[in-house]
């Protein structure tokens, strides 16, 4: 990260260094927060609701308790920004729809509650795909946020946290939170140039949270470094989460083989090739990795149950054509009402037996490596919203529950950056953390 003298162009550990040594307050790091995102959200339309006074006046009170002795933790101070299908009380929860509810929430979510117990600010709430269904970023209801990486042109943000990840990737905040359900956190992390967690199901609670599929629904951090994901995990899963310096020396890495992820960009295949080469020089023992089933079977089947399940959460909205639903999403919606109970459970069968069979074969290593995406963001005038090519490498963490971290792999010839995808056992996030930061100081 930079040591730029704007607290909002470092790490979140060196802001939190400024504020401690009275360089800087959480007030003054607020306002360059909602500064930035009155400067640039009018362009980019990352946010839905920017809650300028209540982060105002919470910053001021998190330097009130600063001084009388009170601190928090490493966030003390630090603003966020949330994804639209978390509850926050007062607020309205729009799960990126404009039908889905217009009541205030009567109650805050738990894990945006631990992220404001542990002093962090809440700057407003984030654009993201109608109901969280679909990984292009559009939304064809409430507008598509754009992708900073390219001024020219209107490139797909990558979905569904499509407004998380343009807001920290444009510098609006150094933290945003997304949802992760066949890839939601790390396809817009890898379009645009950031770090997204995807955690493991049931670590972080998603108690208040709109579904679309209680079976894989999950929530992480999407940040500019691996450290500050670190620091923002720790304070949703409620347990501590430090930094052991492992590197990657003696890690065990499995490289998906390459026939198993074609067809797959020239640059991004060759991005991805160059970091598993110096993660083996760093130390790493690094081989080639054949995954039981095919990563679009992976895919299929995550989906089945995703579409049954996201029929239950909203399919009586889809069914009225009156309502103004996105619709490709609506048809996605729809899709899940011709899968039977029957076939439901028998697809839960077929993953516990699934998930049996890649602990055999992944036995002996650490790691999985492969792409973020099989491409890098193309622009929204070139979108297919009939194929859904972005999740075919990252929905086998959520069907197998797993835990996975995209981080910056590098950027193409015309400047679109992609992402390396490290994915780990369930539950094994400290160590996921640990060996990205290891491959994160490589590949800088």
């Amino acid at each position: 990260m930079t040591h730029s003298t704007d607290p909002l162009d470092c790490s979140i550990a060196e802001t939190a260094r400024r504020i401690a040594a009275g360089e800087t307050t959480a007030e003054a790091v607020t306002a360059a927060s909602l500064a930035r995102i009155a400067a640039l959200d009018p362009a980019l339309h990352a946010f839905v609701e920017v809650y300028a006074e209540e982060a105002a006046a919470a910053a001021k009170a998190l330097d009130a308790e600063r001084a009388a002795g009170r601190v928090r933790g490493p966030l003390h101070g630090i603003p966020i920004a949330i994804k639209d299908l978390a509850d926050i009380a007062g607020k309205v929860t729009s799960f990126g729809s404009r039908v889905f509810s217009t009541a205030p929430a009567a109650a805050t979510a738990p894990f945006v509650q631990r992220l404001i117990d542990a002093g962090m600010v809440v700057v407003g709430k984030l654009q993201m795909v109608e109901f969280a269904l679909g990984s292009w970023g559009s939304n064809h209801s409430r507008g598509t946020p754009r992708n900073p990486c390219d001024a020219a042109a209107h490139r797909a943000p990558g979905g569904s946290s499509s407004g998380s990840g343009v807001a920290v990737a444009a510098g609006m905040v150094q933290v945003a939170i997304g949802s992760d359900t066949g890839g939601s956190i790390r396809i817009p992390a890898s379009l645009n140039g950031i770090v997204g967690l995807k955690t493991t199901i049931g670590l972080v609670p998603t108690a208040r949270v709109a579904p679309l599929s209680p079976s894989f629904d999950t929530i992480g951090p999407m940040t500019r470094c691996v450290d500050d994901a670190r620091l923002v995990f720790a304070a949703l899963a409620a347990r501590p989460c430090p930094a052991a310096g492992k590197g990657v020396a003696g890690g065990s890495v499995g490289l998906v083989a390459a026939e198993q992820l074609a067809p797959v960009d020239a640059e991004v295949a060759a991005g991805v090739a160059a970091a598993a080469s110096r993660i083996a020089a760093a130390g790493a023992r690094v081989e080639s990795f054949a995954l039981p089933m095919d990563l679009p079977e992976y895919q299929r089947r995550n989906g089945e149950i995703m579409s049954f399940e996201g029929y239950a959460s909203v399919g009586d909205l889809a069914e009225d054509r009156t309502l103004p639903i996105d619709p490709f999403v609506r048809e996605r919606i729809l899709a899940g009402r011709g899968t039977t109970r029957a076939a439901y459970d028998r697809a839960q069968a077929d993953r516990a037996a699934a998930k049996q069979a890649f602990a055999a074969a992944i036995a002996g290593l650490d790691f999985l490596l492969l792409p973020s995406t099989p491409i890098p963001a193309p622009p929204l005038s070139e979108v297919d919203e009939a194929v859904m090519p972005m999740s075919r490498f990252t929905r086998l963490a959520n069907y197998l529950d797993l835990c996975a971290v995209s981080i910056p792999a590098g950027r193409t010839a015309a400047g679109l950056p992609f992402g390396l995808q490290i994915v780990a056992r369930g539950g094994a996030e400290a160590d996921l953390l640990d060996f990205a930061a290891g491959v994160e100081a490589l590949l800088r």
